[in-house]
């Protein structure tokens, strides 16, 4: 994604969220009774991997809520966000290049990657905008804010997408760009290009204004020269947008790599302290660069959660005021929406498939207007069974960054 733009606030509102939730919250708490009364709806072969807050340490809890156990011999994670999955869950990593090594009972252990650009911003290392992973879990995309020196005409701060190796190797550099996320058949990376390069030379470009259109999907490899995807001018013809429309790319592969569900977002400003409505439209296309298809989403549904099968894809459709819902599309045919009730929310901060595909997991910022972000938080879950239709609302002591096969 192209991160000085949307993603920036998008990980602004979750790290805001994260960083702050349940203050007084105890550290084992029960599901509530009409949550285990339904308890029938929830995957119980599944483990459910959470980080509490605001303490940062991880934790692990059947999906109904029930079973929670803290690991608090790992250490709390640092930063606000919530890790990231691998597809084979054996890892988990965020922002902070922390990486979360999985064992048969969930989180194992907890390492730090080496820092890929080497810059501070700030006094701090910095952050990464967006972790991925690519090559079956062997590599991870991150993409960070760095000195760049594009053309010899001077350094500059831009975003640049690294590949780090999970075990032993070598940090490959794949050079600046708008937004980057992991090959999951091979080492490389889906690189959203900007049209041009600014010039700025503020330590801060990272998180100014940016190009106002991404050019053109690329899949790059190291040693390999890179090979262009799709453009924007041919997005915009295929959702039937004007061709001048500033837009910004997304674009998430198929559990296999061999599609990507590609969303194109209308660039335009947004109030200041309000949280963003973006008008979208989402396209299927293949490795090759074939439109396969548009996907029948609504315009406001967030990014695309590929099924792991590699059938469906599902999106939150949340806007304040608005009941909540999860859409989702299975790929050449219907489109089905799940309502979520009581539920007006105002941003979805995750969405996870369980194991065997039957069933979903979202979780939210509930408002923008409490004293304090916690009370804007949904407190744990929400159980969306794809079978039956129904959805109910799970108390936990954190948020949820994993849906893990159980052990055995």
């Amino acid at each position: 994604m192209r991160v000085a733009g949307r993603a920036a606030a998008v990980c602004a509102v979750a790290g805001a969220v994260a960083a702050t939730v349940l203050l007084l919250w105890p550290a084992s708490v029960p599901a509530p009774r009409s949550a285990r009364a339904q308890a029938r709806l929830a995957d119980s072969d599944g483990l459910v991997v959470f980080e509490e807050q605001p303490s940062g340490l991880l934790g692990t809890a059947a999906p109904d809520g029930s079973h929670p156990q803290i690991l608090d011999k790992l250490g709390g994670l640092r930063g606000n966000d919530l890790p990231t999955a691998s597809s084979d869950g054996r890892y988990l990593v965020n922002q902070e290049g922390q990486l979360i090594t999985m064992g048969p009972h969930g989180p194992v252990s907890v390492a730090d990657l080496p820092q890929a650009g080497g810059d501070q911003q700030f006094g701090q290392p910095d952050q990464w905008q967006s972790a991925s992973f690519a090559d079956g879990g062997r590599y991870i995309a991150a993409t960070e804010c760095a000195t760049v020196n594009p053309g010899g005409t001077g350094s500059v701060q831009a975003w640049v997408a690294y590949l780090l190796p999970t075990t032993a190797g070598k940090t490959e550099t794949l050079g600046a760009v708008t937004a980057a996320t992991g090959d999951p058949s091979s080492a490389a990376a889906v690189l959203s290009v900007p049209v041009k390069t600014s010039g700025a030379t503020s330590a801060d470009e990272c998180y100014g204004d940016q190009p106002p259109s991404d050019g053109l999907l690329e899949l790059l490899a190291p040693g390999k020269p890179a090979r262009t995807v799709v453009t924007v001018g041919t997005l915009l013809r295929v959702v039937g947008w004007p061709q001048k429309t500033p837009v910004e790319l997304y674009a998430a592969p198929s559990p296999d790599g061999s599609l990507l569900y590609v969303s194109v977002v209308q660039n335009t400003p947004h109030p200041v302290n309000r949280f963003p409505v973006f008008i979208a439209a989402a396209v299927l296309v293949s490795r090759t660069g074939k439109i396969v298809a548009r996907v029948p989403l609504p315009g406001s549904a967030g990014e695309g959660q590929w099924s792991p099968d590699g059938k469906r894809v599902a999106a939150c459709e949340v806007s304040p005021g608005s009941q909540s819902r999860v859409v989702v599309w299975t790929v050449g045919g219907a489109t089905k929406t799940f309502s979520l009730p009581n539920r007006h929310d105002a941003y979805c901060t995750q969405l996870l498939w369980s194991p065997d595909g039957s069933q979903l997991i979202y979780a939210a910022l509930t408002a923008l207007r409490g004293l304090t972000a916690s009370s804007d938080l949904q407190r744990g879950w929400t159980v969306i069974d794809l079978r039956t239709g129904r959805a109910y609302d799970v108390t936990a002591p954190g948020q949820p960054a994993a849906w893990l096969v159980s052990p055995r």
